[in-house]
This record gives structure tokens, sequence and C-alpha cells, in this order.
């Protein structure tokens, strides 16, 4: 798929042909029906840099590229048009916006290979360590995601962009742990740059990313897209919780002995700690009574 060969080339490509990456990713609907020499208008290059461009990853030239996309459109117009058969009326500015992240969810579902979803799955229940990375309001998100994952019995810890806390965490790094980026923007240059050095390391990555101009989606080994189009500056965080959801779902099916024996344990040392809290504070209601 194009994507998936721009994302391996990207990083050897010059600023130029970067922008013709950078479009593809994020407006293949736009450039799917142009020519060579459009698409070099559109974005002010060379015609010879969108050909070589298309030659550098992998096809005999831009007609090639081109169909691939045009395909990928096709499929995804039939797609959409099936699933607008069940379409709600937007009669609220509520049912807009929630139509909208039911958009954001069917991309995902449209964008998404299966087969990348279950390698994702298949190396977070085999890791011995997980470092999940995020910045900004996306720190908030992976402390979700954290929680979660702990509840299946996993060793994991959530980390934010401040290269000291990085530096101490990821120090001892080895072949059999897995490091999560959160690109929820095309802004998480910390985070990206952690995914390539967990990548130096050997450590497994992935990313879990909005856009594909994320520089986490440039460096990360396994990608996942949760776009976050939102009808408000502020993007979305819908499509991307609902993939964690899907991935902690799909773990729990995989293994739901384990899942049933971690829920319990959570839940006796829970009553367990609860009922002990509930001692002490007796105790300090009796020393404040007797007090007065």
């Amino acid at each position: 798929m194009f994507r998936e060969r721009i994302r391996q080339a990207y990083s050897r490509l010059s600023p130029n042909k970067k922008k013709v990456a950078d479009f593809l990713m994020e407006f293949h609907h736009d450039a799917a029906f142009m020519t060579a020499s459009q698409l070099a208008r559109h974005l002010n290059v060379d015609v010879a840099t969108v050909v070589r461009f298309a030659q550098d990853i992998g096809y005999a030239g831009y007609p090639a590229l081109a169909r691939e996309v045009q395909s990928l459109v096709k499929g995804e117009l039939k797609a959409a048009h099936e699933f607008a058969a069940g379409k709600a009326k937007a009669e609220s500015l509520f049912v807009k916006i929630m139509l909208e992240e039911r958009e954001n969810i069917e991309q995902s579902l449209m964008n998404i290979p299966a087969d990348t979803v279950q390698q994702v799955v298949a190396i977070l229940k085999a890791a011995k360590n997980i470092y999940i990375i995020a910045q900004g309001e996306a720190l908030d998100l992976a402390r979700f995601f954290t929680t979660r994952l702990r509840l299946q019995g996993l060793q994991v810890e959530t980390l934010s962009g401040d290269s000291v806390i990085l530096a101490l965490a990821l120090s001892g790094l080895t072949a059999d742990d897995v490091v999560v980026g959160l690109g929820h923007s095309k802004f998480a240059v910390e985070t990206a740059g952690a995914i390539r050095f967990a990548r130096e390391r050997g450590a497994k990555t992935v990313g879990l990313v909005s856009t594909h101009a994320s520089p986490v989606a440039h460096v990360a080994e396994s990608v996942i897209l949760c776009p976050s189009k939102s009808m408000t500056p502020v993007l979305s965080f819908g499509s991307m919780a609902s993939v964690m959801d899907a991935i902690l779902q799909m773990i729990v099916l995989e293994q739901p002995d384990k899942a049933a024996e971690q829920q319990a344990n959570f839940e006796q040392t829970y009553i367990e700690l609860v009922k002990e809290q509930r001692e002490n504070f007796v105790a300090l209601e009796k020393d404040i009574a007797r007090a007065g």
C-alpha cells in the first residue's frame, strides 16, 4: 500500500518530495485524480519531483501510484455508501458531533489493516515492559490506556515527553520491551524522538496517530491511524480511545481465564484496601472524639 511505502521511505526523501508525501497521506481524496503536472502545480514543485517521488517509493512512475490511490478512494466511497444506509439525521449540534465521531471511527475501520492490529495485540501480550509515551492533552489518554492494560496483568508505565523522565525510564530498554507513542497531532516531536531511540535499542514500537503527518507515524514500526476530525479547532480523541478499547478487548478475549483472574484479584485487593481505610478512619474518629 502506498502509505506504507511512504512511511518506510520518508526519512530519505528531500524536502520537496516530503511535500508530495504529506499531501498524499493527508489529502489522498484530492490527489487521487490529479495528474503529475496538476499535483506538482498544486504543491509548487517540479513535475520531475513528483515522478521521482513515485519511483523512490517503489513505483514504475506516477501513473502506477495514482492508480493505487484511486483504488483506495473508490473502496472508501463504497464503504461510506454502505455506512450511509442507516445514517441518522443531524437534527441537533450534539447529533452532528456524534456523527462526525462515527465518521472518524469508520475511517479507522477502513484504513487499519486487521493484521496490523493483531500484530500489536500480540507484541503487547508478549512484552516484558510496556511504555506509553504522550505529550500535552494526550497524556491523560495514555494514562487511561495504561490503567486498563495493567488490569490485564501487563507491566505498563506512562511517560511524558520530558527528556529526563524518558532517559530514566528508557535507559534499560531491551528487545523484550514495547514502546507505544501517541501522536495526537503533528507536534509530538519529543514522543517521536523517544520512539526512534527505542527502535535503535531494539525495542518494538507502536504508534497510535490521529494523522499521518504526525512525526510518530514516520518512525514507529507499527502504525494505527485514529482520525481526529472535528467541527472545532479542538481535535477529537474519540477514535483513538475506541481503538485503545478495541485492542484491550482483543487482549481480554484472547486470554479470558487470565482476564477473569486479574479482575478477581483487583476486586479483592480493592475490598481489602477499603476495609483497612475504613478501620483507620474509625480509629481516627475515636481519637478526635477523645481529644475533644
